[in-house]
C-alpha cells in the first residue's frame, strides 16, 4: 500500500477515535458546550434632565482640527444608568455661533448612540420623534461621539467609566496634538 494511503488511513482512524469520546459526553449532557445566553438587555426609561445653562457647560476637546463646530458637555446630565447606558446633554455650537442641543446616550458594549431629545428655541427639550440605537461613526459631522465613546465614557474593554472618571476626563482632556495620553493620569 501506498505510503501516503497509509498515512490518511491512520489519520482518519485516529479522528474516529478522537470524535467517539466527545460524541457520548455530548449524549449525557445536550447542553455541555452549548452557548448559554445571559438575560436579554433592557434599556431603562430616560427621564430629561434639566436644560443646560450656558456658564454650567464644559468644554469637550476632539481629536479632528478641521471640525467646525465646538462641544459643550452638561456635568449635570452625566451619569450611567443601571442599563449600562451613559447619558448626557450636549451642546454643539457652530463657527458662525448657531447651536444645537441633544440628550443622548452611548451604549459602550455596542459601540452604538441614541439621541433621546432635541433642544428647543424656548430652552425646553422636545422628544425625539424616532430614536433608534446607530454605530457610532469617526468619520461624519457628529463625530464627536466617536470622541466621546473612546476618550470620555467607555473604557478600553467597552464598559462605562464612572461618571467621575468621566467628567474628570472631560475637565483634564489628553493632548490630542502629542498623540498621547497624559502623563499625570
Amino acid at each position: 500500500m501506498n505510503k501516503n494511503a497509509l498515512y490518511y488511513l491512520a489519520l482518519f482512524c485516529s479522528s474516529l477515535l478522537l470524535s467517539a469520546p466527545l460524541s457520548a459526553i455530548e449524549d449525557d449532557d445536550p447542553d455541555l458546550g452549548a452557548f448559554i445566553e445571559g438575560p436579554s438587555w433592557e434599556e431603562e426609561e430616560v427621564i430629561l434632565p434639566p436644560f443646560p445653562k450656558r456658564d454650567d457647560l464644559l468644554k469637550l476637546e476632539v481629536d479632528r482640527v478641521d471640525m467646525p463646530f465646538s462641544f459643550y458637555i452638561d456635568p449635570a446630565s452625566l451619569n450611567v444608568g443601571k442599563d449600562g447606558v451613559s447619558r448626557y446633554t450636549i451642546v454643539i455650537e457652530s463657527n458662525s455661533g448657531a447651536s444645537n442641543v441633544m440628550h443622548e446616550g452611548i451604549r459602550c458594549t455596542t459601540q452604538e448612540y441614541r439621541t433621546y431629545a432635541y433642544g428647543t428655541h424656548d430652552g425646553q427639550f422636545s422628544k425625539a420623534q424616532t430614536s433608534n440605537w446607530t454605530r457610532i461613526s469617526s468619520s461624519d459631522a457628529m463625530a464627536h461621539r466617536y470622541n466621546l465613546k473612546a476618550y470620555y465614557l467607555c473604557s478600553g474593554i467597552d464598559r462605562p467609566l464612572s461618571t467621575s472618571e468621566s467628567l474628570r476626563r472631560m475637565r483634564y482632556p489628553e493632548n490630542f496634538g502629542s498623540g498621547g495620553e497624559r502623563s499625570d493620569w
